[in-house]
């Protein structure tokens, strides 16, 4: 019985914290997005919420307007830039930003441990894209997750 209880409260625990990456807000169209780069030791800390190589996404209504929220909590320097794409581009530069102001500062070189990032953007096209690390060699450790822009969602999810 102890055991079935441990395991059903990580289970609740999991889904609560998911659901905690993303907030929606239909009356002003707005979707907010919580992106942690190394949030734990997956990948070595080359990872999104936790998570590599896009096991995860997020998804947006098309013609909403997103803020992700970055925040570096790795020891080493990370970035983020939202590129096009079911799999992100293996050379990241700001040309490949797949809207305008999509990136963080520092794309190249990361950003500090604890600094934090917020991109402004509007998705109008429904459409596959990625939030890719910026450090080079990062995309290719799998440092990416998922952003479904869906033309029928009515709300922004994380799963």
């Amino acid at each position: 019985m102890k055991k079935i209880l441990i395991v059903l409260t990580a289970i609740i625990s999991s889904s609560a914290f998911a659901a905690s990456y993303v907030t929606s807000d239909a009356k002003t169209k707005t979707a907010t997005l919580i992106v942690n780069a190394a949030e734990g030791n997956v990948g070595g800390g080359l990872n999104f919420n936790g998570v590599q190589r896009g096991t995860k996404s997020f998804t947006v209504p098309a013609g909403w307007n997103v803020v992700v929220k970055f925040k570096n909590l790795g020891m080493m320097g990370h970035s983020a830039i939202v590129t096009k794409g079911k799999t992100p581009p293996n050379s990241i530069t700001a040309a490949v930003a797949a809207f305008p102001n999509a990136y963080t500062p520092k794309l190249a070189e990361g950003l500090a441990m604890n600094a934090t990032a917020d991109l402004k953007f509007a998705v109008k096209t429904a459409g596959d894209y990625n939030i890719v690390c910026g450090v080079p060699g990062h995309n290719l450790g799998g440092q990416w997750i998922g952003l479904v822009v869906s033309s029928s969602a009515k709300a922004a999810t994380y799963k």
